[in-house]
């Protein structure tokens, strides 16, 4: 009887040996998986360090981004302050001596057939303005009125720092542009915008009364 009992306690000794034994094989399989995982992480690591900056690269990336964005605002502004200085010359000093000469001739019977084309902005300053001188006879776009004298029809346009000035034979009715224009820019020595003066612009005007005194095709 005390053989059996020796007997038995050994078949379950042998039993926990053997549960501790598959315990201890798969704990051991856990930790290397774990142990090659780390290594394998770790390999990944060094090799981005020594063969890839990573950092360096996208850092890299996203400042010539914000560069190139900042630069084409850049561009905006300047375009823009140039389109700005263009249409303020023509208001400030072209547009303003336009209407100063229309009130000296207003009394005398005389006009000045102001145009602005492509008003803008908060002011709806032009961004290009035509003109002619005539007499209060004259109603070039309505044919049922008598047509008086008249200069030919002037238009000056700023654009980019350069001004053209065309001439032509009164206004076109539908297009309100100049008929069969010439550029008369050299002539009148207006091309670029620093020519807009006072003194440039008095000489157009007068230019223009000239060739109202000398209109012979008007009503008499």
């Amino acid at each position: 009887m005390r053989q059996q009992l020796r007997d038995a306690d050994q078949v379950v000794g042998c039993d926990r040996e053997g549960e501790d034994g598959v315990r201890s094989a798969a704990k051991l399989m856990t930790q290397n998986k774990a142990r090659r995982a780390a290594r394998a992480t770790e390999s990944k690591v060094s090799n981005m360090t020594i063969n890839d900056d990573d950092y360096g690269d996208a850092f890299k990336k996203a400042k010539d981004e914000h560069d190139e964005r900042r630069q084409g605002d850049t561009e905006a502004k300047r375009l823009q302050a140039e389109a700005d200085a263009d249409i303020a010359v023509l208001s400030d000093v072209l547009l303003s001596q336009l209407q100063t000469a229309a009130q000296k001739l207003g009394p005398l019977g005389g006009s000045i057939d102001i145009r602005q084309y492509g008003r803008t902005g908060k002011l709806l300053r032009p961004a290009s303005v035509g003109f002619r001188i005539t007499d209060q006879q004259d109603h070039q776009d309505q044919p049922d009125y008598k047509k008086g004298h008249q200069s030919r029809a002037y238009l000056i346009v700023s654009q980019g720092g350069m001004v053209t000035v065309t001439s032509g034979d009164g206004f076109d009715p539908k297009t309100g542009q100049p008929r069969q224009p010439n550029d008369v820019s050299k002539e009148v020595g207006i091309q670029r915008r620093n020519d807009v003066t006072i003194e440039n612009v008095k000489k157009l005007i007068l230019r223009a009364i000239e060739e109202y005194r000398n209109d012979r095709d008007g009503a008499s």
